[in-house]
Formats: structure tokens, sequence, C-alpha cells
């Protein structure tokens, strides 16, 4: 399937309230205040159900502190204190706030259900999987960032110029998530099968996947330079430093190789993203499955397996992507899956 190729420093927020300042900085801890043993049951029964939560459980938690200075009475969630802790912060990215918001309505919910009163905030409008239109590179636009990846120069105190190619080719040739790609341990390599696992990734599932035989000979080769003293559980891609990439690291370098490319980029927030280079792994597998006349039917289960996705409707819609992108392809989609898409009724 695979293609061939410190310390955050706490800011003090507008509201009133001695606990505020130190709620910012409580990325671990137990739960505080009035609702406590209901947050540890709610999170609890979101990672019964598969849910990493990590990042919406410090946001509870930070919460938990913020209502220390509320007079809470029977573990009611009032509307004072959910319009204070749900207003948007100075500085505060909208993406952060709708999520921080979107956490606290969530466990207000809970406790709706739960039969406590609680205040619900407003919800804010979902972005929908047909809202959104990734960016689909074409082929030659693959190559020329795919050169501009071999192009970076060495540097004596940096290590990218041989890990950034392998990493961004194993986005684009695997369609692997940015997440799973740079949390990669040693152990999580197979190189004598040519596999990587891909452990608790989102829903928290497992999956093998198969390299081909250009990517595999170059995580051996990359390995054999830079891991052959690392420990299975050191993360696979790190800094000469010895410290792991983030996710910030590889955006970075992304914006600077798109520019080398000559591909422009439309400003934040409109692409192309890292993420698109899973999105054109997907359109570009199933153009060349139509050209092979392979039959969709077919493909789609197995697509979608080696992507992690929890079901067949999560990858059907690259099957039109790929349409809107190679149009010459209709007539042999139309052939071998004309039945994936629903007919509508024209007025």
């Amino acid at each position: 399937m695979s293609i061939n190729l410190g310390t955050v420093p706490l800011r003090r927020h507008r509201l009133i309230g001695t606990t505020v300042r130190r709620c910012f900085d409580m990325n671990h801890g137990e739960f505080e205040g009035e609702f406590k043993d209901l947050l540890r049951d709610y999170v609890k029964m979101k990672r019964d159900l598969g849910y990493k939560f990590d990042t919406t459980s410090a946001n509870l938690r930070r919460f938990s502190a913020f209502s220390l200075d509320y007079d809470i009475q029977n573990k009611a969630l009032t509307k004072p204190l959910v319009e204070d802790w749900t207003a948007k912060r100075k500085n505060e990215s909208v993406k952060t706030w709708e999520h921080r918001a979107s956490d606290l309505r969530q466990f207000a919910l809970y406790l709706q259900h739960r039969g406590y009163d609680a205040y619900i905030p407003p919800g804010k409008r979902k972005i929908r999987r047909g809202d959104f239109v990734p960016y689909i590179f074409s082929y030659n636009e693959i190559q020329c960032f795919l050169h501009a990846c071999d192009s970076i120069p060495a540097h004596p105190l940096s290590n990218k110029h041989t890990s950034f190619p392998l990493l961004f080719r194993l986005l684009y040739g695997c369609g692997l998530r940015i997440s799973e790609a740079i949390h990669l341990t040693v152990s999580d390599v197979d190189l004598n099968r040519g596999t990587l696992f891909i452990r608790a990734s989102k829903f928290n599932k497992d999956r093998l996947v198969p390299l081909s035989e250009e990517l595999w000979d170059m995580f051996k080769r990359y390995s054999h330079q830079f891991n052959c003293h690392a420990e299975p559980k050191h993360h696979f891609f790190r800094n000469k430093n010895g410290t792991p990439l983030t996710h910030d690291n590889v955006y970075k370098q992304f914006r600077e190789l798109l520019w080398r490319a000559g591909i422009s980029h439309g400003g934040k927030g409109k692409g192309p993203r890292l993420h698109d280079l899973r999105h054109t792994f997907c359109v570009h597998t199933l153009a060349n499955q139509v050209r092979e006349g392979t039959d969709l039917y077919c493909a789609l289960p197995v697509l979608s397996a080696y992507l992690g996705h929890t079901s067949v409707a999560a990858t059907q819609h690259y099957v039109r992507l790929t349409v809107e992108a190679y149009p010459d392809l209709i007539q042999m989609v139309s052939n071998t899956c004309a039945y994936i898409f629903p007919e509508v009724e024209r007025g």
C-alpha cells in the first residue's frame, strides 16, 4: 500500500481569583474542588470507551482548580462559572478557546445526564468532513518537494539533512499521521520484516504498516547511521542532541521546504498542511489502483485498515477527491465503482 518513493511561562488571566494563575500549570495531578469525583468518573468513562483524553483531562484539571474560587452548592454547574471559564482569553487562539469551551460543554452534558443542575454552554458549529477541502499535491509537486528535502544542507550540529528526507517520504509514502511518525520508537521499527508498529494511535488503535522496498532500504540505512546504539524505547527520529522531533520542528521545516520547492502556502489554516501529505497518499493510491483496474469496492477496506480508520466510511470520501483531482479517471471510476456514489436527483 505504501508508495515508492521547558517549562511554559504562566499567564495571568483577566478574571479575578487567587487560584487562577496556578491552575494554568496543572498538566498533571488530581482534580480538585466540588466536581473532583465527577470529573474523575467522567474521564474514566471516556477512557474506557477508548479515547486517550489526555488534553481534555488536562483542561478539566485546570477547570477544577479554577472552580475553587466559586461557591458551588450540590455540585451545580452555574452559568457564571461556565461563562467565566469559557470566556476567550487575551492572545488565546480561536482553536484553543473553542476546544476548552467544548471540553466543559461535554462535561456539563454528562452532569446533566447524571441528574445534576448544569448550565450547558452554547455549542460551536463543527466542521463537517465535506466542508474542508484538503490540498492534494500533484505528482510534480511531490517530486519537487522531495528534491527540496534531499537538498537540505548538511550541518555538523544537525542531522536534519538525513532525518527529514526519510520522515517526509514516510508521511507521503505510507500516509502516516505526523504524531504517529514522530512517536515511533526504535522497537516499533522491524528492519527484518520492513514493517512499522503504530501503537495507541487515534481511537487507541494499533496497526502494522508495511514499507515499500525503497522506504525499507532508507530505514535500514538511517538506523545503521543513527540508531545502532539506541535503546528500544528511544524515539526513532531524534535530533542530534538526542531529543525527539516535535510537531513544531517538523512543521517549520515543512514550510521552508514548500518555499524551496516553489509551492505556495495560503497562510495559517489554509494549507498545504502536514496532514495533506496523508490526504495526498490516499488520493494517489486510489488513482493508481483505478488505473490498474482494481475494484475499489475491494480496495477501500484495505486502504481503511492501512490508514487506521475506524470504518470504510471514513475512507470513502477519498474516492470523490480522487475524481476531482484526476477528472480523466472518471470513466474508469464509473466502470469499477459507480455504486459507491449515491444517485442524486437534479432539480
